[in-house]
């Protein structure tokens, strides 16, 4: 692992995302393998590039007519 990795907690990511998703979902996200997360011990950690790319590829997109 990288030493210029950022790496962020639940927690982080829920403050980021405004307090607008329920950290449990952040879990299940994880649990689910939708964000990719490591666990050293028992706090999970995302690395910001995975979660930008998370976010990316969550976002919907205009149907085309």
């Amino acid at each position: 692992m990288a030493g210029n990795t950022e790496w962020l907690s639940v927690e982080m990511i829920y403050e980021e995302l405004g307090k607008l998703v329920p950290m449990e979902t952040i879990r299940s996200w994880i649990r689910t393998g939708k964000l990719k997360a490591y666990r050293p011990g028992k706090t999970y950690l995302v690395k910001r590039e995975d979660f930008d790319k998370f976010m990316r590829d969550s976002q919907t997109k205009p149907d085309e007519e």
